[in-house]
C-alpha cells in the first residue's frame, strides 16, 4: 500500500490497522516530498513520520518525490492532492512540482487494484474529475467524505479509481 502526501504520517497507525484487516504480509510506505520541513518546535515531518511509525513491521516513511516510486501498489490512498497551484506555493514549495496530471499517471501505472483520492472543495474535485476524465482513468465518485473526528472548513469529496476495471 502507498500513501502520497504523507506529511508527517500522523494517521499511520490507523491505515496501517485498516489496511492489515484486508492485505496480508501488509507493506505500507508513505512518500512525502516536503518531509524536511520544520514545525516550530525544531522537528521535521520527517522526524515525526519516523516516530509515528516506531513499532509498526513493513511501514516505510520515504522522503522523495512519487516520480522517483516503483514497484506496484495494491492500494494507494491520496489525501487532498495539488490539483490548483494554490495550495502548493501556499505550502511554500516550487511551482516546478505543479504537475497534477503527471503525478496522477505516474500514481496510476504503480496502482495494481484500488486508489482513494480525497479533494477539498468543489473547485478541487472538478479538476481532479476533469483529469480523471481527459486521462482515462477509470474511477467511481464517492461524494462527500465526512468524518466523525474532525470537522472540515471545506467539503472533502472522494473518487475510488480501480484498475482494470471491467466496465
Amino acid at each position: 500500500m502507498l500513501d502520497i502526501g504523507s506529511k508527517n504520517w500522523a494517521y499511520v497507525r490507523g491505515e496501517y490497522e485498516f489496511f492489515r484487516q484486508y492485505t496480508p504480509n501488509l507493506f505500507l510506505d508513505g512518500v512525502e516530498i516536503d518531509a524536511y520541513r520544520l514545525y516550530s518546535n525544531f522537528y521535521s515531518r520527517y522526524e515525526a513520520a519516523k516516530f509515528y511509525i516506531k513499532g509498526l513491521s513493513g511501514v516505510n516513511y520515504y522522503a522523495d518525490d512519487l516520480l522517483n516510486m516503483r514497484g506496484e501498489y495494491d492500494y494507494i490512498t491520496w489525501f487532498l492532492p495539488f490539483v490548483t497551484p494554490y495550495p502548493l506555493l501556499k505550502w511554500g514549495l516550487p511551482k516546478k512540482y505543479f504537475m497534477p496530471e503527471r503525478l496522477l499517471i505516474h500514481a496510476y501505472q504503480l496502482l495494481k487494484k484500488e486508489m482513494l483520492i480525497i479533494n477539498q472543495g468543489d473547485e478541487e474535485t472538478q479538476i481532479q474529475k476533469s483529469m480523471l476524465d481527459k486521462l482515462a482513468i477509470p474511477y467511481e465518485f464517492l461524494g462527500e467524505i465526512k468524518s466523525s473526528a474532525l470537522e472540515f472548513q471545506y467539503p472533502r469529496n472522494g473518487f475510488l479509481v480501480i484498475k482494470n476495471r471491467e466496465d
